[in-house]
Order: structure tokens, then sequence, then C-alpha cells
């Protein structure tokens, strides 16, 4: 197997490690883009990309080259842009390759392109797509002939390995997302963690097209029928052989065992494919509920401002956060300490004797009414916002209605606002009996700011 950077220089990712890697990377977009088009197919006329370039850095912020040589000069947004060009061609991003008649084109290498859409993907936060996509290998499988059956195997096996790859990344951003409440900086913040889990972690993963794979484009519907295609093919003796023959011409196989392998292998990766895929979709929901729980909980926590233990110690906490002035040894009592001698914390050890429990006897008015009432609340404080409660919640605000707009949703007291981030949070998560439509206006509800959305019954 050949090495990495057998195909790439060494130096290829200095660029990226540059203190000036924010310009770097700007401007590699800005190359990238004024060449992507068909008639330039990735090489364009090098004037035109560094008028390009001076454009950009016209419209930066003024800053210095920190890698530039001491006989260059950089001060002028073209004197920056050639020496951008510079950087990137002998760090092995792009080639120059003279035209003729006093011209010289710019070109991008193929793995260059390939590490550009990669970073460009992560950028923009690209959403991937699922709708339609099983359904796309249901058709190809259905309509399989004979006649262009090496050329359906193939598509159907590459958009099978695609609806995977993209749900195993949908698994992992979700963790992602998780990690970053639970681990990162700034995981006190409740604005952000409000804007990332009900604007960023919605619209970017659980989307409508997850949705739809969820629903109309769901794999019940399309399993039974890719798996009959999948058995019809392989159970078919002469079909195989025709196949094996046909990829030992297209692909240029001289062992007609191995090409039977090669057809083999890709109806078995699709079968195992779609035989597993279920359980992946039930990992990622199972992934899902884990991390909305962890950020309820986490918003329960931070919105606490009640006189119990738990309201009590976030309010000391959020104190101690915000002051640098605060006194601790009044708080704790600290000291340190250390072992007299190799024997100082030495326990003997006892002969283990089994207990034996004896009856406790108390008085029945011993715990009053109302204490006894108070805990009861207690304990049943945090069950008001589980999934179940939170449906029957929205069952009694609908009282038959088809739908309901969230500015319209009762926010008398603490408990009602963290119930209509609730209903926000667990409108996609599966056995809900309503789903919710963000609208494109805001509204104020007393002290509250929010974006309204409807909530529809299903």
């Amino acid at each position: 197997m050949a090495h990495l950077f057998d195909r790439i220089p060494d130096t290829f990712f200095s660029v990226l490690a540059s203190p000036n890697r924010r310009l770097y990377i700007d401007c590699i977009f800005v190359i990238y883009h004024a060449i992507d088009s068909i008639e330039d197919a990735f090489q364009g006329d090098r004037e035109f990309v560094i008028q390009r370039l001076i454009d950009y850095f016209d419209d930066a912020e003024e800053q210095t080259f920190e890698d530039v040589e001491e006989d260059e000069a950089a001060r002028t947004s073209r004197q920056k842009a050639i020496h951008v060009i510079n950087i990137l061609k002998k760090n092995g991003w792009l080639g120059e390759e003279e035209l003729g008649d006093y011209k010289t084109s710019i070109n991008l290498f193929d793995y260059s392109i390939q590490m550009i859409d990669a970073l460009e993907h992560m950028v923009r936060l690209t959403q991937n797509e699922y709708t339609g996509e099983i359904f796309t290998v249901y058709s190809l499988l259905t309509s399989f002939t004979i006649n262009e059956g090496i050329g359906v195997l193939e598509q159907a096996y590459l958009k099978t390995n695609d609806i995977i790859r993209k749900l195993k990344s949908l698994k992992a951003n979700i963790y992602r997302y998780y990690y970053d409440i639970t681990k990162k900086a700034k995981k006190d913040d409740l604005h952000e963690l409000l804007e990332k889990l009900l604007v960023e972690y919605k619209q970017d993963f659980f989307d409508s097209a997850y949705y739809n794979l969820k629903t109309t484009d769901s794999l019940p519907r399309y399993k039974r029928g890719i798996l009959a295609a999948i058995s019809g093919i392989i159970n078919d003796e002469e079909t195989m052989d025709l196949l094996a023959k046909n990829v030992q011409l297209v692909k240029r196989i001289d062992n007609y065992n191995e090409a039977f392998h090669y057809i083999e292998a890709r109806l078995r990766y699709i079968m195992d494919s779609f035989t597993a895929l279920e359980h992946l979709i039930l990992a990622i929901d199972k992934k899902n509920e884990q991390y909305i729980s962890a950020a309820a909980s986490k918003i329960l926590f931070l919105t606490n401002r009640s006189d119990d233990i738990e309201g009590i110690f976030n309010r000391l906490f959020t104190i101690i956060m915000k002051r640098n002035d605060v006194d601790y040894s009044g708080l704790f009592n600290l000291v340190n300490i250390r072992n007299l001698d190799t024997e100082s914390l030495y326990s003997q050890r006892r002969m283990r004797k089994e207990p034996e429990p004896e009856e406790i006897y108390f008085e029945d008015d011993l715990i009053s009414g109302d204490y006894r009432a108070q805990k009861i609340r207690d304990l049943l404080k945090n069950s008001i916002y589980g999934k179940k409660e939170i449906n029957r919640y929205v069952t009694t605000l609908m009282a038959g209605k088809v739908r309901l707009e969230a500015k319209d949703v009762p926010l008398d007291t603490q408990e009602d606002y963290v119930k209509l981030i609730l209903i926000f949070l667990y409108s996609k998560s599966v056995g809900m009996h309503y789903d919710i439509e963000i609208l494109d206006h805001e509204v104020k509800t007393q002290t509250i700011r929010f974006k309204n959305f409807l909530i529809k019954g299903v």
C-alpha cells in the first residue's frame, strides 16, 4: 500500500499550520472557485486568479505575512496575491503551466481538489441528504437486466456504501454535540447551549431529510424488495455466470473465479448492509435521545432557581464562577497533609460479620402530612419532564385543535418555560403525537424573546 506522502509533498500541510493559515485557507477557496467551471476544469489564467486575490485583499483587514522572505515584498494587494501563489506552488497545492503568447495558467492537482472539497464541506457544514437514497438502490435492483448488470450493481454498491457512511458520520456528529455540552469550555453558557440545541443541531443534522428517512423514504418500505432482488441474482447460477464473464471483459480480470468473487462480494455487501441498516438507525435514535436528555438536564440545572439543594448549589456556583475576589477559605477548610510514615494510613483487617437487620419502630405522627406531601412532590418533580409527560401535555394544550402557535402556550411559571423548550426538543423523537414548524418571526412573552414555531398534531 502506497504511503500518503508518496502522493503529496512533505510540506503540503505546512500551509494549514502557518501563523497566516486563516489568510491562506481563504485564498485557497478564492483560487478554487475562480477556476472551478466546466470550461476551465481547475485550470485558469494566472492574471485572472491574481485579480481575484487582489479583490480579496482589498476587502480584507490589513494583515502582514509572517513567512515572507527578506527580499520579497508583500505590502500591496498584488504583492500579497503573488506571495500566496508562490507559497501554494512551493508546498505542492498548485502548479503553473506556460501556454505561450506570454500566458501562464494555474492548475490544481487532483489531491489538492480532494482536500479543498473536504475542507469546504467542513466549513459550510453541508447537510447530508438521505431523501431518495434507499429508493434509488431499490429502483436500480428491481430494474436489473443482464445487459446493464455490471453498471447497475456498481451503482447500487456505491450508493449503499454512501448511505452507510453518511449515517455513520451522523452518529459521530451527534457525539460531537454531546461532547460540546459536557466537556468543552463555556458549557455552562445557557444562551450558547440553547442556540446550539434549538438551531444548529436541529437544522444541520435532524432536518427534514433525516425525517423523510424515518417516514416516506423509510427502510422497511424498500428493504424486503432490495433483499429479494439480491437473493434472486445470487441464487440464479446462469445470471451469476454471465455477470462474472462480463466482469472479466469490463474489468479486464483474467481469472474467472476472481471475477465471480468480485460480483458476489458486492452483492453480499449490499445484502449485509441493508440487513444491518436498521440497527444503525436505531443506534442513531438512541444517541439522539442521549444527547437531548443530557441537554435537557443541563438546561433544567442552569434554570433552577428554587430553594432546594440543587437550586442553592446552582446559585452558589454562579456566584463563585463570576467573581474572582471570593475568599474560599470561608467555604472550605483546605490544609496540606502528609503521610507521617509508611504505616500511617494502615487499617487492621477485621473478620467480616454478617449484619443483622433490626426492625425500626416510629410513631405515625412523627412525620407531618405537609412534610410527607412535600417529599412526594419532590419525587415527582423530574417525572413531569419525560417524553410521555410532554406528549400528554401537548395533547392537553391542543384540546382538539389542529395546530397551535408557541406564543399562545401559557408561560406563567418557570416550569411552563421548561416544558415549552422540551416540546421543541422532543418534536422529532420516536412516538411523539405532534410535530413543529419553525416560523420566520420572533415573539416576546413577558421577559422572554424567542423565535415562534407552530405545533401541529400528527
